[in-house]
């Protein structure tokens, strides 16, 4: 993934939960206040053209993304707000749980953290991504008025330093319970790095500690295998010079977590979202393109 500039899939996905909200059938899909976050967060950041985040709500754009669908998979869209739904659910619920601190690794210009800044002002919220779009992403935050004591952007390149010496940085504790947020980040690293984001995971964080993460289906060599969709997101992907690198399949997650000190505590497709988030709404035959997994592994309690 390249680091040099503005992530485009991070200003896609975050242009694609305006969309989103715009369409009459999904209200109710989204976490709330989360496509108005991440719009004013984007205005305000200047990394995308006021016009082509106008557009997102335009009643063409919307036409439009039915036929591109119509021609791939139906479906797609609703999986970006499935997951962004699950992501905020899976936080709120650690932070019931007693995590007093939030982690999100690769946030681009998700609003998650700004939200749960707000909404949990004694929780510590911090962010990392590369400096291309943490920087851009910082500015949004300010110049939308969501900065707050307790959230902290950080703009680094994992690859150059460490987690540790970036946390160090920000008021975050390794010995505190927290939830780590990883959504769309792991299928982009290399197997091995993968493995060193969950050993540092497990370091800087304390027992009973949650990683909510998106993953991939992969083959016996961990190459990731995207099904009906494989050949169309991974060519989109590669010319955007953001490629996958890493997938697993489900079965197989457990024994992998294991490795660095965590157990799966739930995994869940699109079909068992379709069942708890969208029949909820009255959408209970809505089709769902879900191209991956998603996760809550928990860092294992020390024992007395």
């Amino acid at each position: 993934m390249s680091h040099e500039r503005t992530s485009l899939t991070a200003k896609k996905i975050a242009r694609f939960m305006v969309l989103i909200d715009a369409v009459p059938r999904f209200a109710g899909l989204l976490p709330a206040d989360a496509a108005t976050t991440a719009e004013a967060i984007l205005r305000a950041s200047g990394a995308v053209a006021q016009r082509h985040i106008d557009m997102m709500r335009a009643p063409w754009t919307q036409r439009f993304y039915e036929i591109a669908e119509a021609w791939t998979a139906r479906g797609q869209l609703v999986w970006f707000g499935l997951r962004k739904r699950w992501m905020a659910d899976a936080v709120e619920e650690a932070i019931a749980a007693g995590a007093t601190q939030l982690l999100v690794v690769g946030a681009g210009f998700d609003p998650l953290a700004a939200i749960i800044a707000r909404r949990h002002p004694e929780v510590t919220c911090v962010e990392i991504d590369a400096p291309a779009t943490a920087a851009p992403k910082r500015e949004g935050v300010r110049g939308a008025g969501f900065a707050r004591t307790n959230l902290h952007l950080c703009a680094a390149d994992l690859s150059e330093r460490s987690l540790g010496e970036v946390l160090h940085e920000t008021p975050w504790r390794s010995d505190a319970q927290s939830v780590v947020v990883a959504e769309g980040l792991l299928m982009y690293l290399d197997v091995k790095d993968v493995k060193a984001f969950f050993r540092a995971i497990h370091e800087h964080t304390g027992a009973g500690s949650r990683v909510a993460f998106s993953y991939v289906d992969g083959d016996d060599a961990g190459r990731p295998h995207l099904g009906t969709l494989d050949w169309l997101i991974r060519t989109s992907l590669r010319l955007a010079g953001e490629r996958m690198r890493w997938g697993i399949r489900p079965e197989r997650l457990r024994a992998f977590v294991e490795e660095a000190g965590f157990f799966v505590g739930e995994q869940v497709d699109g079909a068992a979202l379709q069942k708890e988030v969208l029949a909820p709404l009255g959408l209970p035959e809505e089709p769902v393109a879900a191209y991956e997994y998603l996760a809550m592994v928990e860092r294992a309690k020390a024992r007395e």
